[in-house]
């Protein structure tokens, strides 16, 4: 058939699926598990939109798309179990991934899509099974959640933290301002990007990581793209880099901490990052 049968306007799956905000969190604090299902929707909604085409009495057009939707229930059922040694649902995860990617190879064998789109595809959903096995090691794939203070604080301190709030007569809420009289924690929010948030997630309780370690613990993202990312967090003032060339350590920021009066320039962390790597 001819190759370019198949190709559509795809901008609708990240421009419809991404768009949204979805207030409904059945993964709670499990955020690997929530990253999970959001790439198999993905990966569902190209499915259906590359098979628009194929005549609906095809058995094949049929089974890939029942197979595709099965995928997400079965990965909304793990939001307990993906921590699990021998979980029969993340076995059975892997297995309807490996389903997929025959069912899209033959997809293209028969000429009902291009070898190209199938093989786009099948790389795609091979990364999910990639993803799904290093979310398993992550430590956002559990929802329970500790910090520190949950764990050492002394319950005798506590009372330092009763104020009485008649003897407050200052109301002024004191900004981060910088010379120039603007909102400097403001501003540097405004800056945030999913993969900031996604590495202050992983630092979130005080933990010291190098980048390697950041990196495991978020298996979408390449080393290089995290290195540019901590840069820009380092030099925002969000995350403090410890140590020097390979041993460096990176730790979250306190949200409530005073700002450094010198930040290390993103051209340290980069060059630190990159032997590293």
């Amino acid at each position: 058939m001819d190759s370019k049968k198949d190709v559509q306007r795809t901008e609708n799956i990240s421009h419809f699926v991404d768009k949204q905000t979805i207030k409904t969190q059945p993964f709670g604090d499990n955020k690997m598990g929530e990253r999970a299902y959001r790439r198999a929707e993905r990966l569902v909604a190209a499915i259906h939109l590359l098979t628009n085409h194929i005549d609906p009495a095809e058995p094949i057009r049929r089974i890939v798309r029942e197979r595709s939707s099965i995928l997400l229930g079965d990965i909304l059922g793990i939001r307990d179990e993906l921590r699990t040694v021998g979980s029969q649902k993340v076995y059975a995860i892997e297995a309807s991934i490996r389903h997929l990617i025959s069912l899209v190879r033959i997809l293209a064998v028969s000429g009902f899509v291009s070898f190209e789109n199938a093989d786009i595809l099948t790389d795609a959903i091979d990364d999910l099974g990639t993803f799904m096995e290093s979310s398993r090691r992550s430590i956002l794939s559990e929802s329970v959640r500790f910090s520190r203070d949950d764990l050492t604080m002394d319950v005798r301190d506590s009372s330092k933290d009763i104020k009485d709030i008649r003897n407050i007569k200052d109301t002024n809420v004191v900004k981060d301002i910088d010379t120039d009289g603007r909102d400097v924690r403001n501003q540097k929010d405004s800056h945030m990007n999913r993969r900031m948030d996604g590495i202050l997630e992983v630092l979130r309780n005080g933990a010291e990581l190098g980048i390697k370690e950041i990196a495991v613990n978020l298996p979408e993202y390449s080393e290089k793209m995290i290195q540019r990312e901590l840069a820009d967090l380092v030099t925002m003032g969000r995350v403090t880099k410890i140590g020097f060339k390979r041993w460096s350590k990176y730790v979250r920021v306190a949200a409530d901490a005073p700002r450094q009066e010198s930040l290390q320039s993103a051209d340290q962390v980069t060059e630190s990052a990159e032997q590293t790597a």
